[in-house]
């Protein structure tokens, strides 16, 4: 409990509190310094500057209105489920708090199984004033207890737990240590070891994982005079090799059946495994397919984070079939969504790719404000000011749109937003139509003024848009940079979607109908915004899935999908068609090989090694406790290109990023041996991963570096390092895979 009693009220004067407690640890490495309005409010201030302009009391003499002041401006800027915390983060918050009739202000907190320092933080305010306060206290057993142990393991991983015990009060004497694990790590240990006053013991438990999952282990120590005291930990088993995708399409006949064990995934892990069934209707896009392939896509710039966000507001109820949550899970991931991509947004309304301030493009705006409205038009809720800023930061890019020959992908796309909004104006849609058709560099640019120009009731200019778009599908170029992050199977299926949307006959909606879906299948070659722009044009075509006559051991699927994991595949299970006519299914098989594949490449090729801090090479294999290295990633492109590149480094369970300011700042005067390349748009240094965004012009290598320490022993699986084009997947590279031993 912490009670906390605020001075120099006046009388009857309600007073309102926040209280905080948090491990100083965190603060330190975090930087935070305890909350004071004191200093906010009093402290002295860098004077501001603010301009104003009467601009906005002008009357807009086209639409009747007042002028909206344009503004803008540029600068630089600063997906698969990572492995959990392994003890319990002590972070609290309280309130706002009130008073008790006592004048004194009380809240409490369970803390876990913490031995340390918590700095209690407060701060209290009321109509007359504000105060703060701040408290370090240190909270530790008699007996404490220090658990070690990797962060996380592979399946074959093999390491040590141990447990640290140091007397610090009360009666010495010895002291039982059981160890239990759960279904994931089975551990089982008990064992008897003396603890004289103010001593130290140590115990060692192996660690063996064979399977995937976040393994509960639970430590209790019985000390002499009979107490307990107990100790959770977590330890994330994951497999860190990129995920196979093999598909089957099969024409189920009436009567026939299908059977469904784990020889479907032969020469997969069961462990983390899955299989996703369709049939009829979902099975010709093979949407759980794509729909589960974007909710593990594993980065997390704007682009990405809204392909994998948008489909669920159009397959939500596939979506909870397809176990991949709830409604209320659905809801908030759509939430988070909304608000990730909100994170990303200038105060101008512009998007940033990576950050708010990092490189971003009109496209990108219209497609992240495109999400937004289509998330608040289906009831969710986005912040009107943020939508605001959005739309009109698309106004006035359009406004000041210069003349182009061959482009217009983001004006076309802000256009068709604004006009579904109803803030386009016409003249600047007939005027793009008329004048510029010829000029747009892409169909899909073509077929959003089209759309735009259908939603304002011009079906003649919209049908001449989407049969000139229909018509430059055939010659998009497959090859080069593309600001609209596209390719041509995604034009395809943003213009069918389009010319569905607006009904449109301007173009063979069936036939591009049956190439889509044909392209839709689920390959390592399709980028978030192929399979994004595939669920979107299902979306209109299927437009409620009927049932289907198929039956999942006896009892229908509706709807006719369905994901199994390994495990559930451990028993047998039957797929059958019950109807008179054949359906056909699709079997979409996920999982990592068994047998890790050699290094290999298409487009590039990468390499990783490792040195001292001198500069000497050093092999991974074998390396000692403690160890500091440089870890060095060369990618070499094998012909000139551009490209958005995702570089990859899985990290093997013994080491830790030590230093990730080598990279974000270049600070690496002690190493003036390292010839580094600051390339990258943005690096990610996680606990089990280090990945760096480059966009990359050019035949030139180019060299990712960053620091590691060998902090467990043990023999740990390394997986291969990667790199891929985001946006044209096909052209990827990896190394060869391997382990890393750390000697005690």
């Amino acid at each position: 409990p912490i009670a906390l009693t605020p001075t120099g009220l006046t009388d009857g004067e309600t007073v309102f509190a926040t209280i905080a407690a948090v491990d100083v640890g965190i603060l330190n490495l975090t930087g935070h310094e305890a909350p004071n309005p004191e200093a906010h409010y009093l402290g002295q201030r860098r004077l501001g500057s603010a301009f104003r302009d009467i601009y906005g009391r002008l009357i807009d003499g086209h639409a009747g209105r007042p002028g909206a002041l344009r503004f803008g401006g540029d600068g630089g800027g600063g997906g698969f489920e990572g492995p959990p915390p392994t003890e319990a983060i002590a972070a609290f918050f309280a309130g706002p708090l009130t008073a008790d009739a006592d004048g004194t202000i009380r809240t409490s907190f369970d803390l876990p199984d913490f031995n340390g320092t918590l700095r209690i933080m407060a701060v209290v305010w009321s109509e007359s004033g504000t105060g703060q306060a701040a408290m370090d206290v240190e909270v530790r057993d008699p007996v404490v207890v220090t658990a070690a142990m990797p962060r996380f393991l592979a399946p074959g991983d093999r390491a040590e737990l141990t447990l640290d015990l140091a007397h610090v009060s009360g009666p010495a004497g010895p002291v039982s240590v059981a160890v239990r694990g759960d279904d994931t790590l089975a551990l089982d240990l008990l064992q008897e070891v003396p603890l004289p006053p103010q001593g130290r013991a140590r115990v060692a438990v192996p660690l063996a994982p064979d399977a995937v999952g976040d393994a509960e282990i639970e430590v209790a120590v019985t000390l002499s005079d009979g107490r307990m005291l107990t100790k959770a930990l977590t330890l994330g088993i994951r497999r860190n090799d990129p995920v196979l995708a093999r598909q089957s399409r099969i024409d189920l006949v009436p009567g026939a059946e299908l059977t469904l064990d784990q020889t479907v995934l032969a020469g997969l892990a069961p462990d983390g495994a899955e299989v996703l069934v369709s049939a009829g209707a979902l099975a010709r896009f093979d949407v759980p397919g794509l729909l589960r392939s974007l909710d593990t896509y594993p980065y997390g710039c704007t682009e990405q984070v809204t392909s994998r966000t948008f489909p669920l507001l159009w397959f939500a109820g596939l979506a909870r079939a397809l176990d991949l949550g709830t409604a209320a899970e659905l809801e908030a991931r759509v939430a988070e969504g909304i608000q990730s991509v909100l994170g990303n947004q200038r105060r101008n309304g512009a998007f940033g790719l990576w950050s708010a301030y990092g490189a971003g493009g009109l496209w990108l705006d219209a497609y992240a404000t495109d999400f937004l409205t289509s998330a608040r038009d289906q009831g969710h809720d986005v912040p009107e000011e943020a939508l605001a800023a959005a739309l009109r930061h698309l106004r006035n890019r359009v406004n000041a749109a210069p003349d182009f020959e061959n482009g217009g992908e983001g004006l076309a796309y802000a256009l068709h937003v604004l006009a579904r909004e109803g803030e386009a104006a016409i003249g600047d849609l007939r005027y793009y139509a008329d004048a510029k058709a010829r000029d747009f560099a892409t169909p899909l640019a073509l077929a959003q003024i089209g759309a735009a120009l259908a939603a304002y009731g011009d079906p003649l200019r919209a049908d001449a848009m989407f049969r000139a778009a229909g018509g430059r599908l055939e010659t998009t170029s497959e090859a080069g940079w593309r600001p609209d992050f596209g390719s041509g199977h995604r034009d395809r299926a943003a213009v069918l979607t389009l010319a569905l949307q607006s009904g449109s006959t301007a173009i063979d909606t069936a036939g591009l109908a049956r190439r889509v879906a044909i392209e839709a299948t689920l390959n390592a070659a399709a980028s978030t915004q192929d399979r994004l722009w595939s669920l979107a044009a299902a979306n209109m075509l299927l437009s409620g899935v009927g049932s289907e006559p198929i039956s999942l051991n006896g009892a229908p699927l509706s709807p006719p999908a369905v994901r199994l994991s390994g495990a559930e595949l451990a028993s047998p299970k039957t797929l059958r068609n019950d109807g008179s006519e054949a359906v056909e299914t699709v079997l979409t098989v996920l999982g990592v090989p068994t047998e890790r594949e050699p290094a290999q490449g298409n487009g590039y090729q990468i390499d990783r090694a490792y040195f001292d801090l001198e500069g000497a090479p050093v092999d991974p294999s074998a390396v000692a406790l403690g160890t500091r290295l440089v870890a060095v990633v060369t990618v070499r492109p094998e012909r000139d290109s551009e490209a958005r590149l995702m570089v990859e480094d899985p990290l093997p369970a013994g080491f830790d990023i030590e230093n990730p300011a080598l990279l974000a700042s270049g600070d690496v005067a002690a190493l003036d041996w390292l010839a580094l390349d600051q390339v990258a748009t943005h690096t990610e240094f996680t606990t089990d991963h280090f990945r760096a965004a480059v966009d990359w012009r050019g035949a030139a290598p180019f060299r990712l570096g960053y620091l590691v320490r060998a902090t467990a022993p043990g023999s740990f699986a390394h997986p291969a390092a990667s790199v891929v084009d985001m946006y044209r997947p096909a052209y990827r590279a990896r190394t060869d895979a391997g382990r890393v031993t750390i000697a005690p």
